[in-house]
């Protein structure tokens, strides 16, 4: 048996821990899929795998990969019917190479996911955060020098001096803003390194912008002019770090365009698109443009400008996968992207996506609570704090006790055993990287041995994978750090609360 042949004949008996559905008939035709553990198919932005067509049911289907590694598709009650290889089923395994259809006009192929194509995005990903290098370094060192600047001058006050002194409040104003500024900055490299291909949302493109053009302007140098250009409301579904990957690459790729500085646009609008362009022209989509004012592009050079590895930068500045990367990122959002450009022109490059109804999707970021902050209870709320780091629990402790809860701080999993079998809390606050005792066997200890204790958890990480994972053993909630002091104590009433709740409908229920 040849080599070729044997390497096929394992990956067949070996199942694939990942797989790519790919839409082949359909409005989303060439719209590619990550699928991991479990996904949803159906016309919902909630769907994992999200297909705008009328004959398919707000949540269709379900593909779930087994214990045993094989797939399973099944019909989740859908109008019209899920179909494998042409046989409507309720529930069947599928294989590689199956075709998948979701009422009547839309077909998915099963296929193995090639993870060097992973692994290049995701070098692709650091490439890109070396770039920005020097411009998140100068951010960040800005953000520093106004907190050391802000907490110097409040320590030199005579301590007769009032809080309601308009010094004292101006100065706690741009504390308070400096701290955003940082987190904002912090949160934005955390989605592009740590962002899992597999998480699709509805993703505002404005706002996307937004958020890059403040990163940009810190690390571009002051001779190219940063202008935005946003119309209200263009969302489209996708994952919230490929679509920023995307658009920073592209950002990036102007600025090295225009070394003697120039202008750089981004805009995001609603058009029809070009007959050109290989998307339904019936209705609108999605377009988001780049353009600059630099050297421009030779139409031989444009040929190539997507290929894998290719690259006009000296050697050293980078591995060439950057556009080819843009372009296949591109289409796993099932769109197209076009280049016009010219020797001395500039360059424009145009993004076009599939749009989603404003009125049928809930825009990504970090959320204000829903409600005003719930009214204390009869008695203080005890909370277990659980961190390793002793000013982040001393901080948030003076915080909570300010806010009327009682406070007992553990430095680690195992103080924190200690302290909850000595009285019972109401909810215990886990960090969930500590040395020794990680926050997961924290968790999972507490809960062993105490299976009524609430617990959510507080991290400076950005893995939904992890969280997933705590959620799914029963955390009740996970806060990104930094958060509002507002969030963190309307998620603690809510949680309580809600136990309570669920406390007295049981004992209503049993009489």
């Amino acid at each position: 048996m040849s080599d070729t042949a044997r390497r096929t004949l394992d990956q067949a008996r070996t199942p694939p821990t990942s797989v790519r559905l790919t839409v082949v008939e359909g409005p989303a035709i060439g719209q590619e899929f990550k699928i991991d553990g479990v996904a949803t198919i159906g016309r919902s932005p909630d769907a994992t795998v999200m297909v705008d067509d009328a004959g398919v049911s707000r949540l269709h289907a379900r593909i779930r990969r087994s214990e045993a590694g094989t797939f399973e598709v099944e019909d989740l009650g859908s109008k019209n019917g899920t179909f494998l290889n042409g046989a409507r089923v309720e529930h069947a395994l599928a294989n590689l190479g199956d075709k998948i259809r979701v009422g009547p006009r839309v077909v998915l192929t099963l296929a193995s996911f090639d993870v060097v194509e992973e692994q290049v995005v995701q070098r692709q990903r650091l490439e890109t955060v070396g770039r920005l290098g020097a411009g998140i370094a100068h951010d960040l060192n800005n953000v520093l020098a106004a907190l050391h600047a802000g907490t110097a001058f409040l320590q030199q006050l005579s301590g007769t001096t009032e809080l309601g002194d308009p010094r004292v409040r101006e100065c706690l104003r741009d504390l308070s803003l400096a701290t955003s500024q940082g987190a904002e900055l912090t949160r934005g490299i955390l989605r592009l390194v740590r962002g899992k291909r597999s998480v699709r949302e509805a993703v505002d493109l404005g706002s996307l912008v937004v958020e890059v053009a403040r990163i940009l302007r810190h690390t571009i140098d002051h001779s190219i002019h940063v202008e935005t250009a946003v119309e209200p409301d263009v969302v489209v579904h996708g994952n919230h770090s490929e679509l920023q990957q995307v658009l920073l690459n592209l950002c990036l790729n102007a600025r090295d365009a225009m070394p003697q500085g120039g202008r750089l646009r981004v805009a995001v609008g609603l058009v029809t698109p070009r007959a050109d362009v290989g998307l339904p022209m019936d209705r609108l989509c999605a377009v988001l443009e780049v353009s600059d004012t630099g050297t421009g592009i030779e139409a031989e050079t444009k040929a190539q400008i997507f290929e894998p590895f290719f690259t006009t930068k000296r050697e050293g500045a980078g591995f060439g996968i950057g556009l080819s990367t843009v372009r296949d990122l591109v289409k796993l959002h099932g769109g197209r992207i076009t280049l016009d450009t010219g020797p001395g022109k500039g360059s424009v490059f145009r993004l076009y996506f599939p749009a989603l109804d404003v009125q049928s999707y809930a825009t990504t970021g970090e959320r204000a609570p829903a409600a005003a902050l719930p009214s204390r209870s009869e008695r203080p709320l005890n909370i277990l704090l659980v961190d390793d780091e002793q000013l982040l629990r001393r901080s948030f402790g003076r915080l909570l006790r300010q806010h009327g809860f009682q406070v007992t701080e553990a430095a680690g999993g195992a103080e924190a055993l200690t302290l909850y079998a000595a009285a019972e809390h109401d909810l215990v606050i886990l960090d969930l990287d500590m040395p020794g005792m990680s926050g997961e066997a924290t968790q999972l200890e507490l809960q062993r041995r105490y299976p009524r204790a609430r617990i959510m958890f507080a991290s400076g990480h950005a893995d939904p994978q992890r969280e997933v994972v705590v959620r799914e053993r029963g955390a009740r909630a996970f806060l990104q750090k930094p958060y509002e002091i507002e969030h963190l104590v309307w998620t603690i009433h809510h949680v309580v609360r809600q136990d309570l709740f669920q406390d007295e409908r049981t004992l209503i229920g049993g009489r």
